[in-house]
């Protein structure tokens, strides 16, 4: 029996798709990513063998007239390709039969199918011109198989297994999908030369600093306006990079902009990867003009590409250490990771980077972190996976003035937004910011200034309307930010909530903030004076110290305290080096460990430290989800004709891709994201059905003023001033 010449699929034979992985295998080692010869040979052994089981009588009548696998008649094939491995021609034979025998997610457990499918086992290995001995020679090699699993990453045997299975989900992954598995960083570091040239700008000390430390795991904090990015990139250089943020609508941003610095080519450069990632590609496609580019969408994915910017749980979900996990971590052992903003994460987040962090350090992969802001309790955490391979630096005395603070021991009132208006509006104060900790506030202030004689355009934007509200309201906002305040006939406030903290580069005259914890504020400062052009003679950031409404869910009392404590000692400008000695000496490690929100942290963290590989699934993910999207019933009924419309394409056989998934798009755009529980309670019963993804009809209050409410009646504005909505808990550090 010619092994080789057997279907792997329809289409293609075993040898030829074994020799697809052997050629992504041998540009893996080109590439200088395996960097062990026994792990490169290895790999080879395991690339060739994977899918020698699939010789089988059973998978090759399967192969060629379809239908589903059958447990009673059948052996999973990665089950019985370990019996064609040949120790001799292995260096270390146990990781190569545990490479080949995990290389799939089955339903049951290969070490249990073997144990418990003897006869059937022998039967086919007899089929296959094997020794049926070979079945109870097997049994030892299992054992060690399941050996493995019981050992920690920081051995080097499981650090070897691991990788070993990494790079063959990498190159069996790359061969099924018809791409290359890597594609080549050899522009970056031009790149970069050729924008410095052309931006007459000379790299600062944050850059230099970064330059000179390339080949070392990075801390640095740098002020907003310093050139991280630029930094980051320069310490990247022409090595495979992930560029790592909170929030999509940075990840948006800070995409394009590496996409401009990669040309025309950035195709073969750059990728984004977040959950609206096709979304985002499909949109720029219409915009530029092209078709959506299905190869790009999957070079993408598959995370081939030299720079990808995306969010923790695209890539961190390693942590996690589901079956499958070894293909990740096997691309971050190579990898630069770039992390910004890592103050902005849950603690259940945070405890997934950190850990993941050091299961990188552990393969030999490399972490900066560049970010503004840094709790101090992280930075002991990361000193400590470091230890000495660390370059730590603080650059935050070359912040420039920007900031003029008063602060008020009160809960804000609309009152005092009008009064803070009144005092400060003039030809260059237009521009006026409103953030509050949660959405039923912003709505009551929104709400009460609609109905006072405030001459001013008032403007609400959080995260309970549609998707496609929502956009239409990110883009007013960003548009609001860029108007020259001389210009403008009338003033505008906008009353949000965190979602602009971090997620949008808006730059505002005057900020009016609620105080949740010191991270969160100065996030919010950013959004005022963001280049350091504006006049701060007088106070343009006002503070008001105390919580209300539903903030009192979610925000850490402990946190909140300590950072009151601070802001209390504050009057006037601030530098940035200032509101680090703030955050140093008022959110102490020796104080954050009273809150509740390091409890939080060190629950997760021994949770991910003590977890057995496999235990997890990679849908739990490394973020708690309490919300789905749904569709409100007014919604549904304004645009019933369009969505039905849309459904036809989806169940359409004679549409194309494209087509399908900008109807999917398009009913994804009445969508809102809300809390499980406010599903569950007014669920009409009624669902949209799109295949793969089920959208309940909710029975709820629905406008593109206000968002999405759950009151009885519609009420008009001066019923509702005092009306709660919906609390938004903001997914960032403190």
């Amino acid at each position: 029996m010619n092994i080789e010449d057997k279907l792997a699929k329809p289409d293609k034979t075993i040898g030829q798709h074994s020799n697809e992985l052997i050629e992504q295998a041998k540009l893996l080692y080109k590439l200088g990513y395996i960097k062990s010869e026994e792990l490169y040979s290895d790999l080879l052994v395991t690339c060739k063998k994977h899918d020698y089981g699939k010789a089988n009588s059973q998978f090759q009548k399967r192969v060629q007239r379809g239908g589903k696998f059958q447990a009673e008649l059948e052996i999973p094939h990665n089950v019985l390709s370990i019996f064609y491995i040949d120790k001799s021609e292995c260096n270390k034979p146990d990781s190569v039969y545990f490479a080949v025998m995990y290389h799939h997610d089955n339903k049951e457990s290969p070490i249990t199918v073997f144990g418990e499918n003897k006869e059937l086992i022998e039967t086919f290995i007899s089929e296959l011109g094997l020794e049926t001995a070979s079945y109870n020679k097997m049994k030892r090699n299992v054992k060690k198989i399941k050996d493995l699993f019981d050992k920690k990453l920081s051995e080097p045997e499981k650090q070897y297994a691991v990788l070993l299975k990494g790079f063959l989900h990498k190159c069996d992954y790359s061969a099924s999908a018809g791409i290359e598995c890597e594609k080549v960083n050899d522009f970056l570091n031009t790149s970069l030369n050729e924008w410095e040239t052309a931006e007459n700008v000379s790299y600062n000390e944050l850059q230099e600093f970064c330059i000179k430390n390339t080949d070392s795991n990075l801390i640095v904090t740098a002020p907003t306006g310093m050139g991280k990015t630029e930094a980051g990139l320069l310490w990247c250089g022409d090595n495979k990079c992930f560029f790592v943020l909170p929030l999509k609508t940075a990840i948006n941003a800070m995409y394009g902009r590496i996409k401009d610095l990669c040309g025309k080519d950035f195709k073969e450069r750059v990728a984004l990867v977040h959950s609206d990632m096709k979304s985002y590609y499909l949109e720029d496609s219409i915009i530029n003009g092209k078709n959506y580019d299905f190869v790009y969408a999957q070079y993408s994915k598959q995370l081939s590409l030299p720079i990808t910017v995306c969010t923790p749980d695209q890539i961190f979900d390693f942590a996690l250490k589901y079956a499958g996990y070894e293909y990740k971590l096997a691309v971050a052992s190579y990898s630069k990771f770039i992390i910004d903003e890592i103050q902005m994460y849950s603690p259940d987040v945070l405890a997934a980077v950190i850990y993941a962090i050091k299961m990188i350090h552990t393969l030999g992969g490399k972490v900066a972190v560049l970010t503004a802001t840094l709790p101090p309790f992280v930075k002991n955490e990361l000193e400590k996976i470091f230890g000495e391979d660390v370059k730590t630096a603080d650059f935050s005395d070359k912040g420039k003035l920007k900031h003029n603070v008063k602060v008020q021991e009160k809960a804000l009132q609309s009152d005092d937004i009008i009064k803070i208006f009144n005092d400060t509006k003039c030809d260059k104060v237009k521009k006026y910011l409103v953030v509050c900790n949660s959405i039923d506030i912003a709505n009551k202030m929104y709400l009460e200034l609609k109905n006072s004689e405030i001459n001013a355009d008032i403007n609400l934007f959080h995260s309970n309307f549609t998707k496609n509200d929502r956009k239409d309201k990110e883009n007013e906002i960003l548009k609001a930010s860029e108007k020259p305040s001389e210009s403008m006939n009338i003033p505008e406030i906008w009353i949000s909530t965190s979602v602009v903290e971090a997620s949008l580069d808006i730059d505002f005259d005057i900020l009016i903030t609620e105080l949740s914890d010191l991270f969160s504020l100065f996030q919010r400062f950013g959004r005022v004076n963001r280049r350091a052009k504006k006049d701060f003679s007088t106070y343009n950031c006002f503070v008001f110290t105390e919580i209300q409404g539903n903030a009192h869910y979610f925000v850490d009392d402990t946190i909140h305290a300590l950072s009151k404590q601070a802001v209390l000692n504050v009057d006037g400008v601030i530098s940035e080096e200032e509101k680090k000695k703030l955050i140093d000496n008022y959110l102490s490690t020796e104080k954050i460990v009273q809150s509740k929100y390091y409890d939080e942290y060190c629950k997760n963290l021994k949770r991910y430290e003590d977890n057995f590989d496999y235990l997890e699934l990679k849908k739990d993910g490394i973020r708690r989800i309490d919300r789905s999207d749904a569709i409100p019933a007014e919604v549904f009924d304004q645009n019933e004709s369009v969505i039905n419309d849309a459904l036809k394409v989806l169940n359409s056989e004679s549409v194309s891709p494209v087509e399908k998934l900008k109807a999917s798009e398009t009913i994804l755009g009445f969508t809102v994201s809300v809390n499980q529980f406010r599903i569950d309670n007014n669920n009409t019963g009624k669902f949209i059905d799109m295949k793969y993804n089920k959208l309940p009809i909710i029975d709820c209050i629905y406008d593109s003023e206000c968002g999405i409410r759950f009151d009885k009646k519609k009420k008009t504005p001066k019923q509702e001033k005092e009306e709660l909505g919906e609390k938004e808990e903001p997914d960032n550090f403190l």
